[in-house]
């Protein structure tokens, strides 16, 4: 009996200092400081900061990945899996943010599944959020389901759900305007101010919503 006992109090008391080491250890990860500098060949190694932990400062790298992201990207690829905040790319073939991009973003293609507040410049943007600001590029294509767009797209396609301010391409589209198209192409789907329905979905070279 004794032997039990001692066995239980044995075991009780290295469960509670597993749990006090375990949470120990999560306290010192979520205080952890943030990285200044990552220099990373392919996330998620070789690079020097883990692809878990955030960044404040700069990113070097041929393909690299972090959670969350302040400051300036310099390479070929990236991704935050959190949110970017600062200037992504220099040198950027992709770009990726899993949550918001506040600042610039610059590159072949950029891919944001978050809010973009600033200015996404590529070949090919894609959002499925609202964008805050300026979209240029060859492909500006925002989910027609799910993103909005307050601001200004310059393109040759530019698409949106919503769309407050300016498309200016060769073919644009979006479910709602209150703004202006120009192009060749110019589609609103539903107009809630048309008192002469219906008017045509398409018109070219200038459309208004208001």
């Amino acid at each position: 009996m004794k032997s039990l006992k001692k066995l239980s109090v044995l075991t009780v008391a290295s469960s509670l200092a597993i749990s006090a080491h375990a949470q120990m250890d999560q306290a010192q990860m979520a205080s952890a400081e943030p990285a200044v500098f990552q220099a990373s060949l392919w996330a998620p190694s070789p690079q020097l900061v883990p692809a878990t932990d955030d960044v404040t400062g700069v990113r070097l790298q041929v393909y690299g990945e972090n959670r969350n992201m302040r400051g300036v990207d310099i390479g070929f690829g990236q991704s935050t899996t959190g949110d970017f905040v600062g200037f992504g790319g220099l040198f950027t073939l992709y770009n990726h943010v899993g949550g918001t991009t506040t600042g610039v973003q610059w590159g072949l293609v950029n891919f944001t599944e978050g809010e973009v507040i600033g200015w996404q410049s590529a070949v090919i943007n894609i959002s499925t959020a609202k964008v805050k600001g300026v979209q240029s590029g060859l492909i500006n294509y925002n989910d027609m389901v799910t993103a909005d767009v307050s601001g200004v797209q310059l393109g040759f396609v530019n698409t949106a759900k919503h769309i407050h301010g300016v498309q200016l391409g060769f073919i644009n589209y979006a479910e709602t305007l209150k703004g202006v198209q120009l192009g060749l192409w110019n589609q609103v789907n539903s107009r809630d101010w048309d008192q002469f329905d219906p008017l045509p979905k398409v018109f070219p070279f200038i459309n208004v919503g208001f």
